[in-house]
């Protein structure tokens, strides 16, 4: 049995210090569709979304039972619950010392109430620098004016709500299958989540199971 909390970073990510906070995939993702998977709670297995076009990085990891159980573990401690208890649960998690926290390596946002509860919890902590890919764009939206200055978000391409990115400029990242096809969109690929975390400007992820010599495989959103 897995007991709710963070996680360390992988080794893809620019700094070792970096803590993750994860949810089941698929199951907590409201506005996916191209990236939409759901790994089996008991099996593992991995099921693809109708409109899927590329892997969910974080669905193969599932495959391992403790990192499952931990992202059941952590949606069942914030599932139904009002959000400043969700916000007061979180915190009282948060490693003695953090100083980066990555919100949602697999999972996503899952409701206007969770949304807010991160939010309360970035703004109890503001020596803790936060960032997060997601594609529940509405939530955002909503509290455009309202989020603390330590929280970068990255709107990511690839769900219900793209048009939104375009509408209101959102800083955004891309998924794409090559170097080449980043060049021809004009933008730096993020091999480490660098740009992800202090980047100001919209930036492209290579595909996550793309091989390649010359970059790394990055923790695509």
């Amino acid at each position: 049995m897995a007991f709710p909390g963070f996680t360390r970073g992988n080794r893809y990510l620019f700094s070792p210090d970096v803590w993750t906070w994860n949810l089941p995939s698929g199951y907590t993702c409201p506005g996916a569709s191209e990236c939409l998977a759901y790994a089996d709670r008991a099996t593992g297995r991995v099921t693809q979304g109708a409109k899927a076009t590329f892997k969910c990085y974080y669905t193969v990891t599932e495959r391992f039972p403790a990192v499952r159980e931990k992202g059941w573990a952590n949606r069942e401690l914030v599932w139904d619950k009002p959000s400043d208890l969700q916000a007061d649960l979180i915190w009282a998690l948060i490693p003695r010392r953090a100083s980066l926290i990555r919100i949602h390596a697999g999972g996503d946002f899952f409701n206007q109430s969770y949304f807010d509860a991160w939010l309360d919890v970035c703004r109890r902590r503001p020596d803790i620098h936060f960032w997060a890919f997601t594609k529940s764009l509405p939530f955002w939206l909503r509290r455009h004016d309202a989020i603390p200055s330590n929280l970068v978000l990255t709107a990511s391409y690839g769900g219900k709500h793209d048009h939104l990115i375009d509408t209101y400029g959102l800083k955004s990242s891309r998924v794409v299958y090559s170097e080449a096809e980043a060049e021809r969109l004009g933008l730096p690929i993020d091999t480490d989540d660098r740009l992800a975390a202090y980047g100001t400007g919209s930036f492209a992820l290579l595909e996550n199971f793309t091989r390649s010599k010359s970059i790394r495989l990055p923790v695509a959103g």
